[in-house]
């Protein structure tokens, strides 16, 4: 079948999505319209440049995707029959990944070509690379993550759990939610008696916003009609300290969370012209974000900065 162009993304709800509408409308609207279709030769050059700016990370990103890629992997090859995993071989294999983004983010030229296939670190794309400190500050991290991921209960747990699904980094599954894609598969779900376990595994320090993400986690296992119900108990693995945090999840929590998808979901689409089509208003009605001092590290900063340079919202503090 053939790839078909189409004039405005398809509607879809997310954690991350819901964070990025909170924090800047319009940043939400070039992450998730603005960029649309900008991998096309054809599309306006505003577009083009908008999906580019979407595909940057930085160096706090890429250690969180290595680090979650290394976790995914390790627990397939351990239940696979594979030998479990020495602390040193994940440190080697994290350090392997991170050295490939580094060297690979320095080829500008290829990145602006193939922006999907070829990773782009902000330090480079606005600079001239990470500094020591934070290179010396991730390399820490690193090592400490993959040095406590297989010491972690979930980790020893879902070796042994009879059914374990765990989140493939290119690929995401859904459930639909009053007629709305839903994303957010845990980074692990298995079963211990007929309680399900869902675990998050976490690259940084505690925040208050962890244990909510547990109960989207919950509805979408919830709503999946292929799975047998039963207690729900989320566990936030802290990698870097070796700290976990169990939270139970009651059926009135998961009732709660999906109330609150769905009122996000209504807000959304408050800022749509057609939601039939998921046309979006114009860029303009999307506002910037209440708190500009952060909008300078914002992928997307150098679309906005003349219009904050113009109400003068730029500078050094």
């Amino acid at each position: 079948m053939a790839f078909e162009v189409a004039p405005f993304p398809e509607f879809s709800w997310s954690q991350s999505r819901r964070s990025t509408f909170r924090e800047c409308p319009r940043r939400y609207f070039w992450q998730y319209y603005g960029s649309h279709n900008g991998w096309l030769d054809e599309s306006p050059e505003e577009a083009r440049l908008a999906w580019r700016l979407k595909k940057i990370t930085n160096l706090h990103m890429a250690l969180g995707n290595v680090v979650h890629e290394i976790a995914a992997g390790a627990v397939q090859r351990a239940r696979g029959g594979g030998a479990a995993p020495t602390p040193a071989r994940l440190v080697e294999a994290g350090r392997t990944r991170l050295n490939r983004i580094w060297v690979q983010s320095q080829r500008r030229e290829e990145w602006e070509r193939a922006p999907n296939r070829i990773p782009m670190l902000m330090e480079f794309y606005r600079g001239t690379g990470p500094g020591r400190d934070l290179i010396e500050r991730i390399r820490d991290r690193l090592y400490a993550c993959l040095r406590n991921l297989p010491l972690t209960e979930s980790f020893r747990e879902a070796i042994e759990a009879p059914q374990v699904e765990v989140k493939e980094i290119d690929r995401l599954d859904f459930v639909g939610v009053e007629g709305v894609k839903l994303y957010a598969q845990p980074d692990l779900l298995y079963r211990v008696g007929d309680a399900w376990r869902i675990v998050d595994w976490k690259t940084g320090a505690r925040g208050e916003g962890h244990a909510p993400q547990l109960r989207t986690y919950a509805v979408y296992l919830r709503e999946r009609t292929d799975l047998p119900r039963g207690p729900v108990i989320g566990r936030l693995e802290y990698l870097e300290s070796g700290e976990s945090l169990t939270v139970p999840i009651t059926d009135r929590d998961i009732a709660d969370e999906r109330g609150r998808i769905l009122a996000s979901v209504e807000n959304m689409r408050e800022y749509l012209a057609n939601p039939a089509r998921n046309e979006p208003k114009p860029r303009d009605a999307f506002p910037l974000a209440e708190d500009t001092r952060h909008c300078p590290r914002c992928n997307f900063f150098e679309l906005c900065e003349d219009e904050l340079a113009m109400r003068g919202e730029t500078g050094p503090f």
